[in-house]
């Protein structure tokens, strides 16, 4: 009895494990790679955590499926804060409150149709970014500018990649939701 409870000990560590250094490399892409122009990163974690979160707040036990997503957030913000250089904490505490945003707005919803996952970033990227910002900057944020220059280029381009990270996330899920 205490070998085959030792053995799913084991399996559930490998899982969470396997978890981890995925979203440690989802991270580095997001760091290293995915760089845009205007030299902001496209917010690849921010889009997992929320269709992570969709999909278990639309999932048959909510809570479980809320509970995953939180760690996705809590793992996936400290590897972006230790890649990214800032305070550790910062991003966690950021996707954090994002995901917890999206699933108090789209508890009682149908995540399946297709404006859910959109809205669900519109909101979810403003929050996020905020967040960044009142952690990170040493002084006051000068809004009039951080809006247009940070907020609004990383919500769109969230909105970029949300449907195909949140249908492709849905596929690759289908059977643990």
């Amino acid at each position: 009895m205490g070998d085959t409870q030792s053995r799913r000990l084991e399996e559930l560590l490998a899982r969470e494990l396997a978890r981890v250094l995925a979203l440690v490399g989802l991270a580095l892409v997001q760091v290293t790679l995915l760089t845009t122009p205007l030299g902001f990163a496209a917010p690849l974690m921010l889009v997992l955590v929320v269709s992570r979160t969709l999909l278990g707040v639309g999932a048959a036990f909510p809570d479980l499926g809320l509970t995953r997503a939180l760690r996705w957030a809590l793992y996936g913000g400290l590897a972006l804060d230790l890649l990214a250089a800032t305070p550790l904490g910062a991003h966690a505490l950021a996707l954090l409150l994002a995901a917890f945003a999206v699933a108090a707005a789209t508890r009682r919803m149908r995540v399946e149709r297709l404006l859910i996952p959109l809205a669900a970033i519109v909101v979810a990227a403003p929050i996020y970014e905020v967040t960044l910002a009142l952690l990170t900057q040493p002084g006051p944020v000068e809004w009039r500018s951080y809006v247009p220059v940070v907020i609004l280029p990383a919500t769109l381009a969230a909105l970029v990649l949300m449907l195909p990270t949140f249908f492709v996330l849905r596929r690759v899920l289908r059977g643990q939701l």
